[in-house]
């Protein structure tokens, strides 16, 4: 049975790598904050709502298997702990969205749309962080 090792990347490299994951996944973040706001203001049809929330979703899922698969090096353990969880609660207030526009719980919006805008920040500033 053969398997492929971790990528090891230098410091470097990983803060890089982490900086680029976290910049993907807050533009999903906002892309889905974005699609709320316009919902809100009755601009984005429904279909198109659910195929954009369903491919945010997707893309942070893509973002989390790639970066997830480094290896950091023992000094960056406590950051890639931070970074994994931000991406984590990202994955998860993204399938929470899909799920309130596949539902059409428009009465979820403005609570979901909300938590998108906290987490923008959090996201905006562990790339600072790393970057």
């Amino acid at each position: 049975m053969s398997g492929c090792a971790p990528q090891s990347p230098d410091h470097t490299s990983w803060s890089d790598q982490a900086h680029q994951s976290l910049q993907s996944v807050s533009s999903e973040v906002a892309t889905v904050a974005l699609l709320l706001r316009l919902e809100a203001q009755h601009k984005v049809p429904g279909k198109y709502q659910q195929v954009v929330a369903q491919d945010s979703e997707s893309a942070v899922g893509a973002t989390m298997d790639s970066f997830g698969g480094e290896q950091p090096e023992p000094r960056d353990d406590a950051e890639y702990k931070r970074v994994t969880s931000l991406m984590s609660d990202a994955s998860d207030l993204l399938s929470q969205v899909r799920i309130a526009i596949v539902r059409r719980d428009e009465d979820a919006y403005p609570d979901l749309l909300r938590q998108l805008e906290g987490l923008q920040s959090n996201l905006t500033r562990a790339e600072e962080r790393v970057g």
